[in-house]
């Protein structure tokens, strides 16, 4: 609006000179009138609509056992990680973190004002608002990352409002601050939810399972790092890996991933092939297979510099039906780099192959208490 208002006082300013009318009464009323209009939408206009936050150091620790290595800040999803070489679990909380933090400028945060940052426990995450020199505002969340990944015992789960207009569980605290996914968003338009907690006593667990929903034959539940697209799922609705963007920051070297499990595999193993390959809405022809569907449970740890991403290490694994009762595993990676991490991801499915659409409906997987293993 500034811009085009100074774009007709412009114009009105010279067909004036134009036209000789510098030394008329009419000039001299209307000039400085016009040139004080023209100073305020010009001042008002080179007001900056920046609201990132710019620069963030931990400058002082309320726990001398606590080791700062780094910031990270992604401004594009408005996240801060404060990266600590520890275990968070062995240090006591409430901490205290002072830091210093700018801002673009011209522009106030809402909180944070003085530097001091406190945490209640590992996986707490603070929120505060940056808003900008003309107004605007962005909401920015500020992460403690170290050796073991938030919320790996999964007991925290908060109510989401799904496609349908019906609220179900979501593993983490919020959909802001979790690391945490699952395919539930993709799959509540037709009210179904294949990953969900579980109480038992006081612990809770999460189960994936394989289902169906009136589109799609085969449903494979999934818990990963990272997020679930929604726009990713409906531009490719016929790739499931496309509506995952895996991954959370991370600059540690574990050796292996320990956690407990259990696996029950669904009794038809099938596969389902589309009749379009353009669109699931042409429904799919499914047959029966030889063969026992899989668990899969795989992490990698990446670096993503720029518009480079190299994958680093992997660990894999990969089960038919067991025991029932929770068993624990430890699954090695396999280095191939020696360059420093940023990202890792983890990954647990119900079906091996349910990209593919091939699994069984009802197989279950239970997990449980992820700890990443160092030397």
């Amino acid at each position: 609006m500034a811009k085009l208002l100074l774009f007709h006082i412009r114009i009105f300013l010279k067909f004036i000179f134009l036209h000789e009318y510098k030394n008329t009464d009419l000039m001299k009323k209307v000039l400085p009138l016009l040139l004080v209009a023209t100073l305020f939408f010009a001042c008002n206009d080179d007001k900056s609509g920046n609201a990132d936050i710019t620069e963030a150091y931990i400058t002082d620790l309320s726990d001398g056992n606590l080791n700062y290595v780094q910031t990270s800040i992604d401004s594009e999803t408005g996240k801060i990680y404060l990266f600590f070489n520890n275990d968070l679990r062995d240090i006591t909380f409430p901490i205290n973190l002072s830091a210093d933090i700018k801002v673009s400028s011209g522009a106030k945060m809402s909180s944070f004002i003085n530097g001091e940052l406190v945490f209640s426990d590992p996986d707490n995450v603070l929120t505060t608002e940056v808003i900008a020199e003309d107004g605007t505002s962005k909401n920015w969340s500020v992460y403690l990352v170290h050796k073991q990944l938030q919320n790996s015992d999964f007991e925290s789960w908060f109510e989401n409002m799904g496609m349908n207009g019906k609220s179900y569980q979501e593993v983490g605290s919020s959909s802001v601050t979790s690391v945490w996914s699952t395919a539930n968003m993709g799959t509540s338009m037709y009210s179904v939810y294949c990953s969900n907690p579980i109480t038992e006593g006081l612990n809770t667990i999460v189960e994936i399972t394989t289902g169906e929903t009136s589109q799609v034959v085969i449903t494979a539940g999934t818990v990963f790092t990272g997020i679930f697209s929604l726009a990713g799922a409906i531009a490719n609705p016929t790739d499931p890996e496309q509506a995952t963007k895996f991954g959370t920051p991370f600059i540690f070297k574990p050796k292996s991933i320990k956690l407990k499990y259990k696996y029950q595999a669904g009794e038809d193993y099938i596969q389902a092939t589309l009749n379009d390959p353009t669109s699931i809405f042409g429904g799919f022809t499914t047959e029966s297979i030889s063969g026992e569907d899989e668990c899969t449970i795989y992490a990698f740890l990446e670096s993503r510099v720029d518009n480079e991403i190299i994958e680093l290490a992997r660990a894999e694994f990969y089960s038919g039906t067991t025991e029932n009762t929770l068993a624990e595993t430890n699954i090695e990676f396999t280095y191939t780099s020696s360059i420093e991490p940023t990202h890792i991801t983890i990954v647990f499915s119900s079906s091996r192959d349910g990209a593919l659409w091939r699994g069984a409906i009802g197989s279950t997987l239970i997990i449980d208490d992820i700890e990443l293993i160092y030397e």
